[in-house]
């Protein structure tokens, strides 16, 4: 989701309205794109984004100084083609030109998997000086004479996403090539400093991690620190007072008033209705942003009766910090 001015709302999510491209040439996942008026109570779809014969995924949205729109996401022909497109907006999100591409790996059928060499999961995040950077998934070091099954990357753009600079590594643990650090998200903490948190899969078996960096370019070495209680798929939110809070796909709330040092938990806003490692799909994908001065939302895809999910968002509150 995305906060525009005069309080509007943005939300891209991924829906599935054909056979898939495998089946149809022309098929394959698609992004929509929603708006709320109403402080994210109602929503109407505005706009669909397709790339005909591939997978489009994992959106991000990013609101540039000039008012234009930014949303990253991938596109996938799984095991053949991995991109990171750009798309910019300059209507407020009802229509939408291809800008860029992060990155990519391209191939021939099946040349590209055992082991998977794709790209994924794109963040966006401003720097202190103005410029504009994303971090990523890449599986494409998994070939190197010094391999790495997946780390987290980083590039930086000067031009507001129209090119980007070099590879910067994120996350990776030096002589453990089957650690898998993936689906960054990072945000700029109160003090100034930045962190970001990520799964983990592979030994570490999808657990959460975290590490803060000052610039937003330099991180430490290693995986970091691990959140405890959150497993796949992290989220992280920084409050204007300052406490951070995280979830995952496990559905747990962890908050920190001292930017990662402790955490403690918090109510869940859905209750799984089996233990998460029986059946880890019933809530995931989850993200959060604060929706008003004291209010929290936080969207998930709960798992339907039908089968597939639905997209939910439920709106709260936090205690007070120090209750």
């Amino acid at each position: 989701m995305l906060r525009l001015p005069g309080g509007r709302w943005l939300a891209a999510y991924t829906v599935s309205r054909n056979p898939g491209y495998r089946k149809d040439p022309r098929g394959g996942y698609e992004l929509e794109i929603a708006e709320s008026r109403d402080g994210c109570r109602t929503w109407k779809r505005i706009s669909l984004l397709s790339d005909p014969g591939r997978d489009l995924d994992n959106a991000a949205l990013l609101r540039l100084p000039d008012g234009a729109l930014l949303l990253a996401g991938r596109s996938v022909r799984w095991q053949e083609s991995y991109r990171l497109p750009v798309y910019r907006s300059a209507d407020g999100g009802r229509t939408w030109k291809k800008l860029s591409t992060i990155d990519a790996n391209e191939g021939r059928p099946g040349a590209l998997g055992k082991p998977d060499k794709g790209v994924y999961e794109p963040h966006f995040h401003f720097l202190d000086d103005g410029r504009l950077a994303v971090m990523y998934a890449n599986e494409k070091h998994v070939t190197d004479d010094v391999s790495y099954s997946q780390i987290i990357s980083e590039k930086i753009s000067a031009d507001g996403g129209r090119t980007w600079g070099r590879e910067i590594w994120v996350a990776y643990t030096p002589g453990h090539s089957a650690s898998r650090p993936g689906m960054p998200v990072w945000t700029r903490m109160k003090d100034g400093r930045y962190i970001v948190v990520y799964e983990v899969c592979g030994p570490e078996q999808c657990n959460v991690y975290y590490k803060a960096s000052r610039d937003g370019i330099t991180w430490p070495v290693g995986l970091g620190t691990s959140i405890p209680g959150q497993t796949g798929g992290p989220y992280i939110l920084s409050l204007d007072d300052g406490r951070l809070v995280v979830t995952s796909n496990r559905g747990n709330i962890s908050v920190s008033n001292d930017f990662g040092r402790s955490w403690h938990t918090a109510a869940r806003p859905w209750q799984p209705k089996k233990d998460y490692a029986a059946d880890w799909t019933q809530t995931i994908w989850s993200s959060l942003y604060q929706t008003g001065r004291d209010e929290i939302g936080i969207v998930t895809t709960v798992r339907r009766e039908a089968g597939g999910h639905n997209i939910r968002l439920r709106l709260g509150k936090l205690s007070k910090p120090g209750k």
